[in-house]
């Protein structure tokens, strides 16, 4: 093989992945392993079409696709690695200490520039969560990881629709938990979920003791804890908007990323880009 494994970094929507370094460029890489075992011919071969729509996915804001295959029974996507760890563990360690909200917006705006590139793909994420964004040390940049297989919007049934990989069970939207068709919309509520944890260092809808029913109550009745008070009403209409339990109301990342709350941020933090 190209590549050597090294350490487990985690597990994401589809399996699990692995620290890698591959054997030419002596590079670390972050290498995304899908058991196939027990897949047909038909999926298999699905699954390697699925990851090379990757390929062509150049944004920023999204980790860096390298390349995909399989081998001893396993689908192997072969990721950039990302050296600054993932937001989840980084808000953690503000140990109960808000973000200062310019730098809260400033990621969560690189988050959505993210989301939206996708959605612009006809690509719908399905499982955005603090897990899966990752930080960069040498620069101040987020990127969006963990879209594996992602289901291409043709009307075709993928084999992620198949899979049915809904994410983990707190970024799951009502439409979700109704066993719906996974939208742009609900990429939407996942992003909510995100920058309400952002700003509160909490799930918006916390999963306790595996009670599934309970969380799903939460959820569709959208009972979401409170927000520190230090933060703008600009921002927390912005959550609330996004948490809105019909998908049809909702805004879009693009009309979010066009309001003059978040266009003052996108301003700022290009021009301190510029600078840098």
């Amino acid at each position: 093989a190209g590549y050597i494994l090294i350490r487990t970094l985690g597990s994401g929507s589809f399996g699990e992945v692995w620290l890698g370094r591959n054997r030419k460029d002596w590079k670390q890489y972050a290498m995304k392993r899908v058991s196939m075992v027990e897949r047909s011919e038909d999926e298999r071969e699905a699954a390697l079409r699925e990851s090379e729509v990757l390929r062509d996915l150049k944004h920023p804001n999204l980790v860096g696709y390298k390349e995909a295959f399989e081998q001893f029974g396993y689908l192997y996507i072969i990721m950039n690695y990302c050296d600054g760890g993932d937001l989840f563990t980084r808000l953690k360690g503000q140990s109960g200490r808000p973000l200062e909200e310019p730098v809260l917006v400033e990621w969560f705006v690189q988050i959505a520039m993210a989301i939206q590139y996708l959605h612009n793909h006809n690509i719908i994420h399905r499982n955005l969560t603090t897990r899966n964004i990752f930080l960069t040390l040498r620069y101040r940049l987020l990127k969006v990881g963990d879209i594996g297989l992602p289901a291409v919007v043709d009307g075709t049934r993928s084999m992620a629709e198949k899979q049915k990989a809904m994410g983990m069970p707190c970024y799951m939207s009502p439409e979700s938990l109704a066993g719906r068709r996974h939208s742009n919309e609900s990429d939407v509520w996942a992003l909510g979920c995100c920058l309400y944890e952002m700003a509160s260092l909490k799930h918006a809808f916390p999963f306790y003791d595996k009670d599934i029913n309970n969380l799903a109550l939460k959820i569709v009745k959208g009972k979401m804890g409170p927000l520190y008070n230090s933060y703008s009403r600009d921002l927390v209409d912005l959550i609330k908007d996004m948490l809105q339990i019909e998908p049809d109301q909702r805004p879009t990342v693009r009309t979010i990323l066009r309001t003059k709350f978040i266009k003052k941020h996108v301003s700022k933090f290009l021009e301190e880009s510029i600078r840098e």
